[in-house]
């Protein structure tokens, strides 16, 4: 199972000083939003990766960071005459559902055997020491959190998991700039306040409408599981078109795409 495998990660990754092939059209590395678009699995051939997962790296400030998919991460860097310099990385460590986990893994992988990169045509590569990609990305611009439809790609079901939506239901959210959420929780229609500050987030217990709905099975457990989930939402961030709803904890509340 990939979870298993997924909790028998370390929380710390060693990666190796990086040499920089330095081929940029226009395009900087640092500064940049970066959406992952392939990588490469254990048969060392580029995976594309689905449109429901989104992977993501910024380098600015002598930090990169970003998403893994669902856990996020960290790592000190330093460029200097051709030469990118990555440290220790660390990472948060849910538990997380396929395809997720199936693409963060060889992720993490991948940063930890760069060798060299380049730009070409808004294209990030990154090499591996025979020059081989091993990593792909895409030029990403963040979308905004209010008066966007946020689609639940993930959501944590209060036993210490995240896990997808069951097949056939739908969960979204709507952050109005009135500072009311509303959605769909699968069956239901549901409100609730919230106050957004910075990377803060803090969600009032909703209120729903009170259908019964059989179909698919297990939609109503989904349903409270997710809400409560909403209210255990300490911080927000934004990658791309991904937004991800955290605990005071750290561990993820919810993970949402934009529609």
């Amino acid at each position: 199972m990939a979870n298993a495998r997924f909790l028998g990660l370390l929380i710390l990754w060693m990666a190796p000083v990086l040499a920089l092939a330095g081929e940029v059209d226009g395009t900087a590395l640092e500064g940049a939003l970066w959406r992952l678009a392939s990588v490469a699995h254990p048969d060392s051939q580029l995976h594309a990766v689905p449109d429901s997962v989104e992977t993501t790296a910024t380098f600015a400030n002598g930090s990169v960071s970003g998403s893994g998919s669902c856990n996020r991460y960290t790592a000190s860097y330093t460029v200097a005459d051709g030469k990118l310099t990555i440290g220790m990385a660390a990472s948060t460590m849910m538990a997380c559902p396929e395809p997720q986990a199936d693409v963060e893994m060889p992720f993490m992988a991948a940063l930890a055997t760069t060798m060299a990169y380049k730009i070409e045509d808004g294209q990030l590569s990154l090499l591996d020491a025979g020059g081989q990609k091993i990593a792909t990305f895409k030029v990403w611009q963040p979308v905004t959190l209010k008066g966007v439809a946020w689609r639940a790609t993930v959501y944590n079901n209060d036993r210490a998991a995240a896990v997808s939506l069951i097949d056939g239901s739908e969960i979204t959210a709507t952050f109005g700039t009135d500072g009311v959420l509303n959605g769909s929780s699968g069956c239901n229609r549901y409100r609730a306040a919230y106050v957004a500050k910075d990377s803060s987030m803090t969600i009032q217990t909703p209120s729903s409408t009170r259908k019964a709905c059989t179909q698919p099975a297990g939609v109503m457990q989904q349903e409270r599981e997710y809400l409560k989930a909403l209210t255990t939402a300490a911080t927000y961030t934004l990658q791309g078109n991904q937004l991800e709803l955290r605990t005071d904890q750290g561990a993820l509340a919810a993970l949402f795409k934009a529609q």
